[in-house]
């Protein structure tokens, strides 16, 4: 009888039950033998897909072969569909989605306020995607959090001034500041900004701002520099080279934003490697190289994929903030 296999196996099932019992020893001395035990237990529960990431993977689009034709292919339909986007909508719930009005100057700016369904630790400003008429506001409140959402129909056709503003004039931005101000009235109260793709630039632009203290983003525009030159300098018909005045100096420098913050909030970002609408390496990354440079707090999924979206959720966004605000007390 050859016992090396089996001897072999028990070592093996041996050293492993060892190193759980260090880790289940060192979350003990963190949080109590009671705490430790409940998630060990709730660990030795979970199912693979709540264990193992890539077992949430959509395997039609991630691990691909993305060639240069892909990606060109990917942004001409998201084009058509943006041409498309004002035809496409019926606004006949806009009043329910976002039913309160705010005035500053001669403009006014839609939005919506979902108060938390429990306590309250802050604030979240939720800034929508481009296509303004496809977004229907936010389906539901959060636990632990106030929410504020602004509608931005300003910009090109009314999509979408990446809420900041058009022709080189960024009064959408100080409009939008000005609402966050007047909904965020105790200063005490932690604020935090979430968004995607186009929300998502707004979330940075107007979190880095305002100093918030954190921020959740997919897919997000960073340098909108760069979008204006892909579309053309001279091109103004087109939702990029609507925002420029005279110059592209004329269009907020998100990246420059960054760079002159002596502290930036903590970060969560998801990307797409080849986002056909933001790549990674023109976007995302040149973010991260800041926050980098800054040794602040960043946290990423860069998925292996070619698509513009993510995989985040409210549920995740609530989670993330949370811990923030357990870090920093």
């Amino acid at each position: 009888m050859n016992l090396r296999q089996p001897i072999a196996s028990w070592r093996s099932h041996w050293r492993t039950w060892l190193a759980n019992g260090r880790k289940l020893r060192a979350r003990a001395d963190e949080l109590g033998w009671r705490e430790a035990v409940r998630l060990s237990v709730l660990n030795a529960l979970r199912t693979q897909a709540e264990a193992v990431p890539l077992a949430n993977y959509r395997t039609g689009h991630y691990f691909q072969d993305v060639v240069s034709h892909e990606v060109e292919a990917a942004r001409a339909q998201r084009r058509a569909r943006e041409a498309e986007a004002l035809s496409m909508h019926d606004a006949s719930n806009i009043d329910k989605i976002y039913p309160l009005v705010f005035h500053h100057g001669d403009r006014l700016i839609r939005y919506t306020r979902l108060p938390a369904r429990k306590a309250s630790k802050g604030l979240i400003v939720f800034f929508h995607g481009f296509n303004a008429w496809f977004h229907t506001g936010p389906l539901r409140p959060f636990d632990h959090f106030d929410l504020l959402a602004p509608w931005d129909t300003f910009g090109w056709k009314r999509q979408g001034s990446w809420f900041w503003g058009e022709k080189g004039n960024g009064f959408v931005a100080g409009m939008v500041q000005a609402l966050i101000r007047q909904e965020w009235s105790d200063p005490s109260q932690p604020l935090f900004c979430m968004g995607s793709s186009m929300g998502g630039f707004g979330a940075l632009h107007h979190g880095i701002a305002l100093g918030c203290r954190g921020i959740y983003v997919m897919a997000p525009q960073v340098d909108l520099k760069a979008k204006i030159e892909d579309y053309g300098l001279e091109n103004r018909a087109n939702p990029y080279g609507f925002l420029r005045g005279e110059s592209l100096d004329s269009v907020p420098d998100l990246l420059a934003l960054a760079d002159a913050q002596e502290k930036l909030p903590p970060l969560f970002l998801i990307q797409d490697l080849y986002d056909p609408v933001n790549e990674f390496s023109r976007h995302g990354e040149r973010l991260l190289a800041c926050y980098h440079r800054k040794r602040a707090w960043y946290g990423l999924r860069v998925h292996p994929g070619a698509r513009h979206d993510g995989d985040g959720s409210q549920a995740e966004a609530e989670l993330f903030f949370s811990l923030v605000l357990d870090k920093q007390g």
